[in-house]
C-alpha cells in the first residue's frame, strides 16, 4: 500500500483554549480569512490522508466549520474530558487502522504539505518507530525541549524543564509519526504528570528512546511550525502567512504599497501589474485582475474587479463585480449584488446597492442607486437617488440606454426610463417617462421683485432692536453692581 494511503493522521482539538480568555475555541479565530483548523486538514487533504479529530470543547461549531469547508475523510471523535495530549492520543485508539500514525495539533496554520511529505518518507527510509519534526527558537518559552545524548534523545515539558534545560533552544514541534505497532505497546505506558495531573504525548518518543528503538528528528524553519495559545501568538502566526501570501504575488508581478499596512486573505487573486494602496483590507474571495489600481484603505470583499480598473482611495466593495476600465471612487460604496460593467465612473460619495449599471454609465458624486438596471451610457447627475423602499417592500427602477438623469433628482420606484430620455435638475419624477422625452417634475418658480431687499430692511430691524435691548440689560445689571458695591462699603 502507498505510504500516504498506509497512514491515518489524527488532529487534537479538543483543547479549551484557556490562555486566549475569550471563551471562544481557538481553532474557529482565522488566519488570513480562513478557520485555523482548516489549515492542517487541508494539508492532510492535499496529502490524501484520512484523518480523525480529536474534538471536545464546543465540538459542534468545529464539526459546521468543518462541513462548510466540505472537508473530506475527516472523522470525529469526541472527548469529553481533557487531561492531555498523551490523553486525547491514547482516547483514538479505537481509530488506528493503518500502519502508520501521524499526530499533529489543531492550531498548526503555518505546517505546509512538504514538511509532512519529507517526515512520511524519512520515517519510511529510515524505518524509525518514531519520527518527529523540531525547531530552533530564539524564545522557546511554552514549547517542550528536545534534549540529545549520544546514545538517547527526550522531549522535556517546558513546565519540568530544570534550569539548564530552559535554556535549550531547540524545541518539539508537535508533530509525531509512529508506526501503529508501537503505539499499541506504549500508549497505556504514560504516566500522569506529578505538576500538571496530565498524560504527556511527549513521554512517548522518551519510551522510545529508553526501549533502544529507532527514533528520528527533523529540523525545519521555526516559522513553519508556530503554535498558537495566545491572542499575541495568533497575531503572530497572521504575520507569517500574510507575509508568505505577499511574496508569493510579489513573484507574480503585484506591487504592495507599505506592504505591512495591508491586510490579505489566503484565497484573494491579483492579477499581474496590479498596484495595492498602503492600508488596503483585501478579504475573503476577492479576485482583482490585471493591472489595477487599488488605492490606500479601501475594502473589497468577496468581490471581482476587472482588468485595468482603478479603485480610488477609502472606497468599500463589498460581494461585488466590475468589469474592465472601470473607475471607482474615491468614497464610494458598492454593498452587495452589484454589477458593473467596462468602462463605468462611479465617483466620490456614490453608495449602490443590489443594481446593474452596464458599460459606459457615469455616476460620479453624492448619489444613492438601490435595487436599479441601468443601461448603457447613462449619465446620472449630482445628488441624484433611487426610492427603491416604500416602508413595507423594496421596488425597481430601470434605467435604459442613453438616458440624461439631471442632478438633484428623485426617482422614485417603481419606475421606467425609456431610451434616451432626459430628466430635469431638480425633478421628483413618480411616472415612467417615454423614450426620447424630457421629464421636468418641480414646483413653478416664482420671482418677487425688490423682495429681498425688504428682508433685508426687516432683518436690520429686528438685529437693531435685540442690540438696544441687550445694552440696557447691560445698563441695569451695571446699575444694580454699583449699589451692591455701596451696600457692601457702608456694613
Amino acid at each position: 500500500m502507498p505510504l500516504n494511503k498506509n497512514t491515518l493522521a489524527v488532529v487534537l482539538a479538543a483543547g479549551k483554549s484557556t490562555r486566549f480568555n475569550t471563551k471562544k475555541c481557538k481553532l474557529l479565530y482565522t488566519v488570513c480569512g480562513q478557520p485555523m483548523i482548516l489549515y492542517p486538514l487541508k494539508v492532510l487533504n492535499q496529502l490524501k490522508i484520512d484523518s480523525t479529530l480529536i474534538i471536545g470543547y464546543q465540538a459542534d461549531k468545529i464539526k459546521q466549520t468543518i462541513k462548510n469547508a466540505r472537508i473530506k475523510n475527516v472523522s470525529f471523535a469526541i472527548q469529553e474530558e481533557q487531561l492531555g495530549t498523551g490523553h486525547a492520543v491514547r482516547f483514538s485508539k479505537n481509530y488506528w487502522n493503518k500502519e502508520n500514525i501521524l499526530i499533529l495539533n489543531g492550531d498548526s496554520p503555518l505546517l505546509k504539505k512538504d514538511i509532512i511529505q519529507n517526515l512520511l518518507n524519512m520515517h519510511a527510509d529510515k524505518k524509525a518507530d518514531v519520527t518527529f519534526l523540531s525547531a530552533h527558537a530564539l524564545n522557546p518559552f511554552g514549547y517542550g525541549r528536545v534534549i540529545k545524548t549520544d546514545t538517547k534523545i527526550e522531549i522535556v515539558e517546558d513546565k519540568d524543564c530544570n534550569e539548564d534545560q530552559k535554556f535549550t533552544t531547540l524545541i518539539n514541534a508537535g508533530v509525531y509519526l509512529f508506526t501503529k505497532k508501537f503505539l499499541e505497546k506504549n500508549i497505556d505506558l504514560i504516566k500522569k504528570s506529578s505538576k500538571s495531573g496530565e498524560f504527556y504525548i511527549t513521554d512517548l518518543v522518551n519510551l522510545a528512546s529508553s526501549q533502544n528503538l529507532k527514533v528520528q528528528t527533523i529540523p525545519v524553519a521555526y516559522d513553519d511550525i508556530r503554535g498558537v495559545n495566545t491572542l499575541e501568538e495568533l497575531w503572530a502566526v497572521e504575520q507569517v502567512k500574510r507575509s508568505e501570501l505577499m511574496k508569493y504575488w510579489m513573484l507574480k508581478g503585484v506591487r504592495f504599497d507599505l506592504a505591512q499596512s495591508i491586510h490579505l486573505d489566503y484565497d484573494v487573486e491579483i492579477g499581474t501589474g496590479s498596484f495595492i494602496g498602503a492600508g488596503t483590507l483585501l478579504l475573503k474571495g476577492t479576485k482583482i485582475g490585471k493591472n489595477c489600481n487599488v488605492s490606500a484603505l479601501s475594502i473589497i470583499e468577496d468581490s471581482i474587479i476587472g482588468d485595468n480598473s482603478n479603485i480610488r482611495s477609502h472606497s468599500i466593495i463589498q460581494q461585488s463585480k466590475i468589469g474592465e476600465n472601470s473607475i471607482i471612487g474615491p468614497f464610494a460604496r458598492l454593498r452587495k449584488d452589484v454589477i458593473i460593467g467596462d468602462n463605468v465612473e462611479v465617483g466620490n460619495f456614490v453608495e449602490i446597492k443590489n443594481s446593474k449599471i452596464d458599460n459606459g454609465t457615469k455616476l460620479k458624486h453624492l448619489s444613492y442607486i438601490g435595487d436599479s438596471k441601468i443601461g448603457k451610457s447613462v449619465n446620472i447627475g449630482a445628488g441624484t437617488i433611487t426610492c427603491n423602499y416604500d416602508g413595507f417592500e423594496k421596488h425597481e427602477t430601470t434605467i435604459e440606454d442613453g438616458v440624461f438623469v439631471g442632478s438633484n433628482n428623485t426617482i422614485i420606484a417603481p419606475i421606467k426610463i425609456s431610451s434616451e430620455a432626459y430628466t430635469a435638475g431638480g425633478s421628483t419624477i413618480t411616472k415612467d417617462v417615454p423614450s426620447k422625452s424630457l421629464a421636468i417634475a418641480r414646483a413653478k418658480q416664482e420671482n418677487k421683485r425688490d423682495y429681498a431687499s425688504k428682508i433685508k430692511k426687516n432683518n436690520t430691524k429686528s438685529k437693531t432692536k435685540k442690540t438696544s435691548k441687550n445694552q440696557n440689560n447691560l445698563t441695569l445689571n451695571f446699575i444694580g453692581a454699583v449699589k451692591d458695591k455701596e451696600s457692601e462699603r457702608v456694613l
